[in-house]
């Protein structure tokens, strides 16, 4: 017996004039398909709209959760919206999957801002490179503590607690 089974991911964003930044988010599973579009409202990173579809799910509650994405409008992208996210729309009454292409989409929505300034300060090196990143981080207070570089015993997040 030959097993198969696919998993496909495809998240991307647009930038619309009307400040905001559209996510578009689908899973392609064996078992699993469902997409996503997220609407967040720029400069503060609030989330105004998500709307879902669950195509194909081995999970009744699955469909369940569609209908409690719009509560997730008023939720700001950064500390404790994966907790939010899971609470909301996953766990083990919800449905994790559709949770788990959600924050796909949150995590898109900072690489968008992300991506292009953290690859001018990898052109750079030594200290030079660690002031840049102080420096992005105090840019983008949001990333402190979201990862092991931005950790606030990180070199690159060094003097940078006391600041925000």
């Amino acid at each position: 017996m030959i097993l198969s089974y696919v998993k496909n991911k495809h998240v991307y964003t647009l930038e619309p004039e009307d400040n905001t930044l559209m996510v578009y988010a689908t899973s392609e599973e064996t078992v699993f398909a469902a997409r996503a579009e997220i609407k967040v409202k720029l400069p503060d990173l609030e989330v105004v709209e998500i709307q879902g579809e669950i195509r194909r799910s081995p999970f009744a509650r699955c469909q369940k959760v569609v209908s409690l994405l719009p509560q997730t409008a008023g939720l700001r992208v950064g500390p404790g919206i994966i907790k939010l996210v899971h609470g909301l729309i996953g766990g083990s009454k919800g449905c994790p999957q559709m949770a788990n292409l959600v924050m796909e989409g949150i995590d898109a929505v900072i690489l968008h801002f992300t991506t292009e300034p953290l690859k001018e300060i990898l052109k750079k090196e030594g200290v030079k490179q660690i002031i840049a990143y102080q420096e992005f981080l105090r840019q983008n207070p949001r990333l402190f503590n979201s990862c092991v570089a931005f950790a606030p015993d990180s070199p690159l997040a060094k003097g940078i607690k006391e600041e925000l």
